[in-house]
C-alpha cells in the first residue's frame, strides 16, 4: 500500500483551519516540506488495536503495541464490576453509617465508584450495602439486563488492585485500591496474581507515567477510559531489580505525599488532626495556614520531582528514543525540562484557603465536644496510630476518633482509658496543659447524648464548649485565637457563626458533608425562628428518645428560665417612674417575645416527638432529618419529608413507621 499524507491542525482555530490547510498544501507542492504533516503506509496504523487515526505517533511507538504485552495478560486483568441499582437505597457516604455491622449477614462494604482526578491515591467515600451470605448487593436479583443475583465480577471483589475513574478533565490516573472493596461499573481496576502489593507498586508507578498515558490516548478519540482501552495497553518488561525497586519506592513516596493531604481532612479514613491545630505553635491561624501552605507546595514539588523520575524510568524500560521521549512529552503537554523549585509566596497574603482551614477548625472542634474525635492526640501526637499500607483494608475509625475497648468510637461506658476519663461525670482528662508543660490541662466536658445547644446560659452551650477546646489548645492565646478566626470568617462572634444557618457553621458542615451527590450532615441544627435558640444534634450518638430527652432535658429547662426572666421583669413595674417603667416595658415586650419563640420551638418540638419516628441511620441521613424539617433550616429537610409523605423512598424505615402512624397520603 502506498503511503498517506496527513495534516495535524489539532492547535489551529477552527475558523482558522481551512486557510491553515491550504497554507500547508501549498508549501508541500511547492517546496516538498510542510509543518506537521506526517507520511506513513495507512496500514501501519493497524498496529494500534482497532486502527485509530494515531498517524501522529512514531513507527517505534507503534510497534510497542505488537512487541510487548498487555496490561491484561496471564493472571493480571483489568475489570468492572456492577452498580445495585438504586443508588438512594443502597450505597451510602462512610459517615452516614454505623461502623458496626449491620444485622448478621448485611454489612456496609467500601465500594468504589469513579471519583476526581488524583493519582497515586484517594480515599474511598462510599459504601454498599452487601449482603454476606448471599455474596451480593442486598435485596439484589438481577435486573434489565442482568439476570444473575451476583454483580458483574463479584469474584474479583475484596481483592486489592489498581483503579481509576473512568471520566476526569485532567486525564488518566490511577491510585491502589485496599482490601476489601467492591468495586462499580465507574471504577475499573487491575488485579495482579497472588495480590503482591510490590508488583501492584511498580504497576501504579508505570500507568501513571507519561508513556503510558500517551499509550492510552493514543487508542482514544475521546470518551472515557474504559476498561478495554486499559486491558490492550502495551506493559513493558519488569523484570528488571533495580528498576522495579527503583518504581516501588517512588509510588510509595507519591502514595504518602497524596495521603498526608486528608490527614487534615476529617472526612476522611486517614484523618488525625486539623491543619490548623498541627501547626498551632506558630502563634496565629495565619501563621499556621502560611506553615500549612509552604509545606503543601514542597510536596507538589517533590510530587513533581517523583513523576519525572517515574517517567525516565519508564522511558527506559519502554525503549523509547529521545526523538519519541521529546513527542510524548510534547503530547502530554509537558515541559522538556519540568521545573521542580517550590513556588514562592508573599508571605503577607493570606492563603486563600485560610477560611476553610478555620471552618475545619472549628467543626473540629465541635467533633471534640461530642466525644467523636480524641483531643488528647492535639497536646500528645505520639498518641497517634500510624497509619495502614495502600493495599490495607481500609480502617473502620480514622486515626483521629475517640475509641472504645472494643475498636468502635467511644461511648459512656466503653471509654478506653479509664484513667483519663471519668463517664459517670462526662469529663475528659487530659495530661498537661499546654504552653505550661506538666501542669494540668482543666477538664473537658463532652456530650455522650450527642446534644448541645445554643443557649450561653447552658453548661452545654455549643459556643462554651468550642471555646473550652480552644482554650486547651492555646492556652493564654485562646481569646486572641477567636477574635482572630471570627475576623477571618466575617462574623461578631461565635455565636453569630454558629446561629447563622446559611452562612455560617451549619452551611460548610452540609456542603463539607456532601459528596456523591448525596447530603449527609451529621450535625443538625434545631433553630427556633428568630434564631435564639438552638439544639444541636449528633447522629452518631442519638439514642431513640433523644427528642425527648432534648424537650425535657434542655428545652423545657430554657422556656422556665426565659419565664422566669419575664416575672422578674414584671415584678415592681407598677412602682416604677414614667420614664423607667416605659424602659421595663420595653423590656417586658422583648423578653415576651423571646418567651414565646422558645415556648414555639419546645412545643413543636414535643409534636415531633410524638410522631414517634427516631430515624434508622441505614435509610441515610436526609431521610432520617426529614421529620425535623419545621425545625431544621435546611430546604433539603422538608423536600424529602414531602417526597416520603407522598410515598416515595418505601423501602426505608422510616416511610414504614410513617405508613404505620397513616402519615403516608394514599395514592390517587
Amino acid at each position: 500500500m502506498s503511503d498517506s499524507i496527513f495534516f495535524r491542525l489539532l492547535k489551529t482555530p477552527i475558523g482558522d483551519k481551512g486557510n491553515a490547510l491550504a497554507a500547508q498544501i501549498a508549501a508541500l507542492n511547492e517546496t516538498g516540506e510542510a509543518e506537521e504533516i506526517y507520511t506513513l503506509d495507512s496500514a501501519d496504523l493497524s498496529m494500534i488495536p482497532h486502527s485509530p487515526f494515531a498517524y501522529w505517533a512514531s513507527d517505534s511507538i507503534r510497534r510497542l503495541f505488537v512487541e510487548l504485552p498487555r496490561v491484561e495478560s496471564g493472571e493480571r486483568v483489568a475489570r468492572i464490576g456492577d452498580h445495585p441499582g438504586n443508588k438512594d437505597r443502597y450505597v451510602r457516604i462512610v459517615w452516614e453509617v454505623s461502623p458496626s455491622e449491620r444485622g448478621k449477614n448485611r454489612q456496609w462494604l467500601p465500594y468504589q465508584k469513579g471519583g476526581t482526578f488524583s493519582p497515586y491515591y484517594a480515599d474511598t467515600h462510599l459504601v454498599v450495602d452487601w449482603d454476606l451470605e448471599r455474596k451480593t448487593y442486598y435485596d439484589f436479583y438481577g435486573r434489565p439486563g442482568r439476570s444473575s443475583e451476583h454483580p458483574s465480577n463479584y469474584q474479583l471483589f475484596f481483592r486489592p488492585g489498581l483503579n481509576w475513574p473512568l471520566r476526569t478533565q485532567k486525564g488518566l490516573n490511577l491510585r491502589p485500591m485496599p482490601a476489601g472493596c467492591i468495586i462499580s461499573n465507574k471504577s475499573p481496576t487491575v488485579f495482579v496474581p497472588d495480590d503482591d502489593p510490590g508488583e501492584l507498586r511498580v504497576l501504579l508507578a508505570v500507568m501513571n507515567s507519561t508513556t503510558f498515558k500517551v499509550l492510552v490516548e493514543l487508542q482514544m478519540a475521546f470518551g472515557s477510559y474504559e476498561v478495554g482501552v486499559i486491558q490492550r495497553t502495551p506493559i513493558p518488561s519488569l523484570t528488571d531489580h533495580v528498576s522495579r525497586i527503583t518504581l516501588s519506592t517512588l509510588a510509595r513516596e507519591a502514595h504518602d505525599l497524596q495521603r498526608d493531604r486528608d490527614r487534615t481532612d476529617e472526612t476522611t479514613h486517614v484523618f488525625c488532626l486539623p491543619g490548623l491545630v498541627q501547626q498551632r505553635g506558630t502563634g496565629s491561624l495565619l501563621a499556621a495556614s502560611l506553615a500549612l501552605e509552604a509545606e503543601a507546595q514542597a510536596a507538589q514539588t517533590r510530587l513533581a520531582a517523583i513523576q519525572a523520575e517515574i517517567d525516565d524510568v519508564v522511558f527506559d524500560l519502554y525503549g523509547l528514543s529521545e526523538a519519541d521521549r521529546a513527542l510524548v512529552r510534547t503530547e502530554m503537554g509537558q515541559p522538556e525540562t519540568p521545573n521542580l523549585e517550590p513556588e514562592t509566596t508573599d508571605k503577607l497574603t493570606p492563603p486563600k484557603d485560610l477560611p476553610a482551614r478555620v471552618h475545619n477548625l472549628l467543626m473540629w472542634c465541635v467533633g471534640v465536644a461530642f466525644g467523636r474525635w480524641d483531643v488528647r492526640m492535639a497536646l500528645d501526637p505520639t498518641l497517634i496510630p500510624p497509619l495502614q499500607g495502600p493495599f490495607d483494608p481500609l480502617p473502620r475509625c480514622a486515626p483521629g476518633t475517640l475509641i472504645g475497648t472494643d475498636g468502635l468510637p467511644a461511648r459512656e461506658d466503653n471509654i478506653a482509658s479509664e484513667a483519663w476519663l471519668r463517664a459517670r461525670e462526662n469529663v475528659l482528662h487530659l495530661p498537661s496543659a499546654p504552653l505550661h508543660p506538666g501542669s494540668p490541662a482543666p477538664p473537658l466536658s463532652l456530650a455522650w447524648d450527642g446534644i448541645l445547644v445554643d443557649d450561653p446560659t447552658h453548661p452545654a452551650d455549643i459556643v462554651t464548649r468550642v471555646r473550652e477546646v480552644l482554650a486547651l489548645l492555646w492556652g493564654n492565646q485562646a481569646d486572641a485565637i477567636e477574635r482572630e478566626a471570627c475576623e477571618i470568617l466575617g462574623v461578631n462572634s461565635l455565636r453569630d457563626y454558629f446561629r447563622d444557618p446559611r452562612r455560617g457553621f451549619f452551611a460548610f458542615h452540609i456542603k463539607r458533608y456532601s459528596k456523591s451527590r448525596r447530603k449527609a450532615p451529621i450535625y443538625w441544627l434545631l433553630q427556633s425562628e428568630k434564631r435564639n435558640y438552638a439544639i444541636w444534634l449528633y447522629i452518631h450518638r442519638l439514642r431513640p428518645d433523644a427528642l425527648f430527652a432534648a424537650g425535657r432535658d434542655y428545652a423545657d429547662a430554657k422556656v422556665a428560665l426565659e419565664q422566669a426572666r419575664l416575672e422578674e421583669l414584671q415584678q415592681g413595674l407598677d412602682a416604677l417612674s414614667s420614664t423607667a417603667r416605659r424602659r421595663r416595658e420595653r423590656e417586658i415586650e422583648r423578653q415576651q417575645k423571646v418567651v414565646a419563640e422558645v415556648t414555639d420551638f419546645r412545643n413543636r418540638l414535643d409534636r415531633i416527638a410524638l410522631l414517634n419516628l427516631p430515624p434508622d441511620l441505614n435509610d441515610g441521613v436526609v431521610i432520617g432529618i426529614a421529620p425535623l424539617w419545621e425545625l431544621v433550616p435546611w430546604k433539603e429537610a422538608q423536600k424529602t419529608w414531602e417526597k416520603l409523605v407522598r410515598g416515595e423512598y418505601g423501602w426505608s424505615t422510616m416511610a414504614q413507621q410513617m405508613r404505620e402512624r397513616g402519615l403516608i397520603k394514599p395514592k390517587a
